[in-house]
């Protein structure tokens, strides 16, 4: 009996092995990238749609996250594209106009009249187009747009107007369009990556930062600067990105299982999202922070002039289409 018992047992395993029993090896291992910490939205999202993934093709496609900077800077995961390091990223539109200078349009301040209009042009032909078409043109493909929020200024000293705001150094993201808007502020733009913030805030390198309030919360800079003026000058999106020469080498189906996923995660996203916000909020007023509604009207025309230097990079036509649509 108990010879039988170890041969059906082998016979079993064997069976197993052939039928799918035992998980064999993904046949792609795809490695994801970004800056923002382990509890962010977007990277809650990533673990999801890294299941999601395996799902979709029976375990075929692994797809590793990397966090908190951990394969690098926003610039590095964009270059590891290239190199093949990185196989999808998340980025800052503004991270992308190095490549893509139009599609900063995305940054223009005061480009959108609100969530609504924001989603309208997104989720839309415009979205498609910049993530098809404009990034195809570097050999990229934008998979899934990413909600992050209205970013407002936030300060070691309490802002309360427009002329406060003058002659801070605030640190903004490696992009020509934030330092132009921060010098239309009247204030110095200090680029410099997420992982120097803190201690930039905490020594006086710079007297305040720019970001939505779930980042702001998260990386605890309300500790060096807990003022913070809802001036939701920009609503950027952004954009999780893969190689496109790479994508279409991978067969059919599991391409196509990866758009899928890719698809899904934009939603869940902004489920994840909205739940946190209110939360953050919530944590911030009762750690101290002064939110101050700002008259925003003084910063939107002051704002106008980064519109101006940047129409003729971004086209007039498409500035037009998406104003259309509010």
């Amino acid at each position: 009996m108990k010879k039988f018992a170890s041969m059906f047992l082998a016979v079993v395993f064997l069976l197993s092995l052939t039928t799918g029993g035992w998980a064999a090896a993904p046949k792609y291992v795809l490695n994801l990238g970004d800056v923002l910490a382990e509890t962010h939205p977007h990277s809650q999202s990533y673990y999801w749609f890294a299941d999601r993934v395996k799902e979709l093709t029976n375990g075929e496609v692994q797809v590793n996250v990397f966090v908190n900077s951990a394969l690098g800077s926003q610039s590095d995961l964009i270059e590891g594209l290239g190199l093949g390091t990185v196989h999808i990223a998340k980025s800052m539109t503004t991270g992308l106009s190095v490549y893509t200078p139009e599609i900063q349009i995305f940054d223009l301040p005061y480009m959108f009249q609100g969530i609504d209009h924001f989603f309208r042009v997104i989720d839309g032909e415009i979205g498609e187009y910049y993530a098809k078409e404009v990034l195809g043109k570097q050999d990229m493909i934008g998979i899934s747009y990413v909600y992050a929020g209205s970013r407002s200024i936030y300060t070691k000293k309490h802002v309360k107007s427009l002329d406060d705001v003058r002659g801070m150094k605030l640190r903004v993201p490696q992009s020509p369009s934030f330092m132009s808007l921060c010098s239309a502020f009247g204030a110095a733009g200090t680029p410099m990556p997420v992982g120097e913030l803190y201690t930039a805030l905490q020594t006086g390198v710079v007297d305040g930062a720019e970001n939505a309030a779930i980042f702001y919360y998260q990386q605890r800079h309300y500790e060096a600067a807990p003022f913070f003026a809802k001036t939701e000058h920009i609503m950027t999106p952004d954009i999780v990105v893969m190689n496109k020469t790479f994508l279409q080498s991978m067969p059919e189906e599991l391409r196509n299982a990866i758009l899928k996923a890719a698809g899904e995660m934009t939603f869940k996203v902004r489920e994840l999202w909205f739940a946190q916000e209110d939360k953050a909020i919530e944590d911030l007023l009762a750690a101290g922070v002064t939110f101050t509604d700002v008259d925003k009207a003084p910063f939107i025309k002051a704002a106008q002039v980064v519109w101006d230097d940047y129409r003729s990079i971004v086209g007039q036509d498409m500035i037009d289409k998406i104003q259309a649509l509010q």
